[in-house]
């Protein structure tokens, strides 16, 4: 077997142990040191480059935990191109992707996802965006907004929650 041959096995079990629902948080938090950075390397070009099938959120989610200096590029492209996938935890694993991977469009996108359908995109996006007000007050405002257009609406509670937990609500309601 060449060492091509060897890194696309390793790369294979490596994909199929991300997909895996029965991942140990043991084996997260080791960071899959028995895998090799060349492995990790091109399983996260592969994510990067694959359209079809869309990859799953979990995937997206715990491609962090494979990062190296050579691969926080593929990594990148990954989250941004998921940002639009059809799976809405996709969406919401690309939204924390690029916030720890610390890009710096992350405000921008989060205010895109403010217009997502799914609930758990919503409540991502308002809790990257609650966070970054902290740093850009203006943003207050536009998630107080947000409230006042979100609080009835059921697909919404879970942003809406969060958003009154952390003292924000619409511009003309008591705080």
């Amino acid at each position: 077997m060449t060492e091509l041959d060897a890194v696309a096995t390793e790369t294979d079990r490596l994909f199929e142990l991300l997909n895996s629902y029965q991942l140990s948080p043991e084996q997260l938090e080791a960071g899959f040191a028995e895998f090799s950075a060349e492995s990790k390397n091109e399983l996260a070009s592969r994510v990067a480059r694959r359209y079809e099938p869309a990859p799953q959120g979990g995937l997206l989610a715990r491609l962090l935990f494979i990062q190296t200096d050579a691969n926080k590029a593929d990594m990148v492209t990954a989250f941004l191109v998921n940002l639009h996938s059809p799976y809405p935890d996709a969406r919401k694993a690309s939204l924390y992707g690029l916030e720890k991977l610390n890009h710096p469009g992350i405000v921008d996108f989060a205010l895109n996802s403010l217009r997502d359908d799914a609930g758990q995109v919503l409540v991502a996006a308002c809790d990257i965006l609650v966070r970054k007000a902290k740093e850009q007050p203006q943003l207050l405002g536009l998630l107080k907004n947000f409230h006042a257009a979100h609080k009835d609406r059921e697909a919404s509670y879970g942003a809406v929650s969060l958003l009154e937990a952390h003292g924000i609500s619409s511009p003309l309601a008591p705080q």
